[in-house]
This record gives C-alpha cells, structure tokens and sequence, in this order.
C-alpha cells in the first residue's frame, strides 16, 4: 500500500560511471526528478552511483540505492506499486531493462517497447529509413571471419565493425584490409557470437557528423539543436568536440535534417527523447544510428540553446498538448552566441593508455565555451578541457599522406604566425617541396635522436600527428605516449587541428570576453 496519495513514477538511473555512460546521464535524471515533483507525483529514484546528484538523500522523494539489474529492479517496482517508470533518461541499461518490466505488468511512460524496437532493430530501422528517403551506409552482419570477409568484400573498404550491445563503442574498429578485418576477429571473436553478430558498416571517409537531440508529444516536436561534430567521421561522438549551431553545414542541409529527423520521430511514434547520429558527406544526409533515449549530447544542447528539453520530455509522457506547451517557444535557430562542447581526457592517469581518436569512447568528461562567434568560443572549450596551446615555439608534425595536402594551408598559416617546424623525413620532405622549411627528424626506429627525444627535451611546444592502420598506428604510439607524459598538446586528427589553428588566431589577436551566463543568453 502506498504511504502517500499521490500519482507515482520510478525512475531508473545508469548506474556506476563508465567510459560511455556518466554524469551526462545523471544531469537528465535529477532535471527528470525535479520536474515530476513539480508536478504533484511521488518520485523514487532507482541508482547505484554515490557519485551522482540522482542519489543525493534529498533530491527524490525516495532512493533506492541498488544495482540496475532486473531482479533488484522488479523487487523495487512490486513494492512501490509506481504508476509508471522512466527507462529513456540514464543510457542504455534502463533501455535493456524496460522490456522486463513491461512483461510484469508495468507501465512504461514514454516511448512504448515497439518504438523502441522499431529503433533498434537494425533490419526495421533500415526498412523504415529507406521509407522516408533517408540514406543509410551500406551494411552487414558477420558471425564469424569467413562472413566478414565476404561481406567486406561487397561493401568495400574502409569498414567499421563493432559487436551487438556495445556502448560507447567499446570493441569498434575502423578496418581498411582483409588482414585488419582478420586480425579484428582475432581480437574479439570471443564478443561476437550467431546471436549477436559482428556489426559491419560502410565508413564514410571524410563525412562530418552531426548529432539531433528531439523531444516529441502527441501532437508536437521540438529540436534542441543541431550539434555539428569539429573532427571528421570516424571519432566517437563521446570524444569529438561539438559546436551549436553548425558552422559548416549549408541552410538547406539544415532543413533537411529537421524534416528527416521529424518524420522518423512521426514515424517510430517516439514519446519523448530521440537522438539521431548523422553524417553529411557531399551533401547527403545518411543515417548512422537512432538512439529512443536521452543522449549524452542532452545537457550540453539544453545549456547551450536554452531549450529544457529533460522538462519537454516528462510533459510528453504526461501526454501534454501544444496547446499546453506551446513548442513553438523553443527555436534553436534563434541563438545570438556559440557553443563549443570542449572534450576532457583520462590519458595521464593511464601509464598505456593511446590519446589517439576513433570510434572507441575514451573521454571522461566535457567543458563547454561559449562566445560572441566560433573562434571565441573553441578557444573558450579548448583552455576549459586543459589544452595550452602555445603562443609560439615549435610545432611537430608526422601527417599520413592523405592529409598532406588537406592541411597544407595551415601549415603556412603557422609559418606566418611565427611557429617554426619539425617534421618526419616523409612529411618534412611533402613540405620542403611546397616550398616550407622545417627540421627533419627521425622516427623511433630510425635511431637516435628522434622525435620522442625532441619531444622529451622540451623543444616542441605541440604536436599533430595524424595516422591511420593498425600498423601505423602502433608504431607512432611513442610520439603521442611522450606527449601525454610531459604535458605537450598533440591533436591526432586532420579537422581538429583546422580547428585549433582557429582558437590560436584569436588568442593572438584579442582577449576573449567572460559575462555571466544569464547575459549570454
């Protein structure tokens, strides 16, 4: 029997932090709490965390501090007798548990199982894609190496290859040979089984991403923004830096993103969050991956486009009209500033640990920059995540051959800042023929002294080292390791360092303005 006369809901939390599922979480969960109790309902929080707000003694009206598995979660739901439960705001595991709960006999608030379904299941989710004319990359499932191996070879390389119920893109490779794709089973064959398959995706090479954060009612839809990814495809989003509103993207691949975004809402009959990963490549939207939940781009969005998209979630579970929320309050389009997701890393604290970036999640948190236009803010997000980027000295570079030419310009654009250089012997004879001087230094293996030397010595104020390949990349991990050992910046992808070239220009030119957060807006 209830000890109180109010409507109730159990909200189920993400449990212990881990790389792919944190505090990002936790922020949808407390705003959760919050606005359920603003509207008259008994709150009990379900987590395991003592590191959240969510298992704070007074943030819920009651806490449960148990793990989220689903016999300790069904003892918890017998005994509070909820009206419902939230599964859509801490990450995936609720998601897995919802099922479960449902088959008990409890009420899911939200997205029903079937949306969730028609989200999940890649071979649904592909159907209903090629419904509403959105392009997806082409794709395949493996069991074993022989399938992946015949699957590559119709697809084409490069591929992407993860196994089923990953989060954070734990185990995920970009492959670019046969050799890789059998040395990824090698690795983690032991994941990979007839019923959860290797999954094999076309990678679009040179594609930016972008990320849609929506909250969707009976009769409404609100877009939170539109978050545009500063590395290219490839980086998880965990671990790219993001700026709203969009820098690159032309107004009408805008456009084509919120009306495609909002049919496949309409579509899957989504009651509450949905978040949508994008790639744009040559002007074409594809679908990557629809995520029936709150994502972990939510509390960035929220912040920097004003729009309280935790709050629109709980009043479309309550069924609320747009008489009664009047979306059309909420434009993201309507932003005077800029907002950088700047991306905190744990390399220091891990003595093997690889600073370079794919599409395994490897950050452990966030810092946000926001300012009068993108330069300011990147510089903001940048000093925010401890990058120090120097105002002079010199600039190591080591760039794979088909980056040589892409960053070019902002090699130059260095020389002209003052920065000298130092190079590889390949990628300082690329700039001796365009006509730039540097100093050309040895590799590892070439003999001593080498890069990491300089690096180790103090000469080198920053490094760029982009690389790709299995084999590539072990062999330059030496470069980046002596980086995070003595404190030097190093950008490991080609967009990222365009990107910094652009924070540098305005750290020399003026000083950033700092305004409290309420005159930002």
């Amino acid at each position: 029997m209830k000890p109180h006369d109010k409507k109730s809901v159990v909200i189920l939390g993400s449990g212990p932090n881990r790389i792919g599922q944190g505090v990002e979480f936790d922020y949808s969960c407390v705003r959760c709490v919050k606005r359920f109790r603003k509207e008259g309902w008994h709150v009990t929080m379900v987590n395991s965390n003592p590191e959240t707000v969510s298992t704070d003694y007074d943030t819920s009206d009651a806490l449960y501090f148990e793990p989220l598995t689903k016999e300790s979660v069904l003892e918890i739901m017998r005994h509070t007798s909820p009206d419902g439960f939230v599964a859509q705001l801490g990450g995936q595991t609720p998601i897995n548990l919802a099922a479960g709960l449902v088959k008990e006999g409890f009420k899911l608030l939200g997205s029903s199982l079937e949306s969730i379904d028609l989200a999940e299941d890649r071979g649904r989710f592909s159907k209903i894609c090629r419904e509403l004319d959105f392009k997806i990359p082409a794709s395949g499932m493996a069991s074993n190496v022989e399938q992946a191996v015949a699957i590559a070879e119709e697809i084409g390389y490069p591929i992407i290859c993860r196994p089923s119920y990953v989060l954070g893109g734990r185990r995920m490779e970009v492959v670019e040979s046969t050799d890789e794709l059998r040395g990824y089973f090698d690795r983690h064959g032991s994941f990979i089984k007839e019923d959860a398959p290797c999954l094999m995706d076309q990678f679009l090479a040179g594609a930016l991403e972008a990320d849609v954060d929506l909250v969707r009612g009976k009769d409404w839809t609100v877009i939170g923004g539109i978050v545009e990814h500063i590395e290219a495809a490839g980086v998880h989003s965990g671990d790219s830096m993001g700026v709203l509103p969009p820098q690159r993207l032309k107004p009408e691949t805008i456009r084509k993103i919120e009306e495609l975004s909002i049919g496949l809402a309409n579509r899957i009959d989504t009651i509450g969050h949905l978040n949508l990963q994008l790639a744009i490549k040559n002007d074409e939207v594809f679908m990557l991956e629809a995520n029936p939940r709150s994502s972990r781009s939510v509390p960035f969005v929220s912040k920097a486009s004003r729009i309280p998209l935790v709050d629109l979630g709980v009043f479309a579970m309550l069924g609320r009209t747009a008489k009664e929320v009047k979306p059309e309050q909420y434009n993201w389009r309507n932003l005077s500033q800029v907002s950088v997701k700047g991306v905190v890393f744990p390399f220091k604290k891990f003595a093997d640990s690889d600073s370079i970036l794919g599409p395994e999640m490897k950050s452990t948190g966030e810092s946000m920059g926001r300012g009068h236009d993108y330069s300011e803010a990147l510089l903001k997000a940048s000093i925010s995540s401890h990058m120090n980027l120097p105002a002079k000295g010199e600039i190591f570079l080591s760039l794979r051959d088909k980056d040589k030419d892409e960053l070019l310009p902002l090699v130059r654009a260095l020389v002209g800042m003052g920065y000298t250089l130092s190079a590889t012997f390949g990628t300082a004879k690329f700039l001796y023929d365009s006509g730039i001087d540097c100093i050309p230094v040895k590799k590892v293996h070439e003999g001593r002294p080498n890069c990491v030397d300089r690096i180790r010595s103090g000469k080198v104020a920053f490094v760029i080292n982009t690389t790709s390949g299995r084999r590539a990349v072990e062999a330059s991990f030496d470069i980046r390791r002596s980086c995070i050992d003595f404190a030097v910046p190093c950008i490991t992808e080609s967009h990222a360092a365009e990107a910094l070239l652009t924070a540098l220009r305005i750290q020399r030119s003026k000083e950033f303005t700092v305004s409290a957060l309420e005159k930002m807006i």
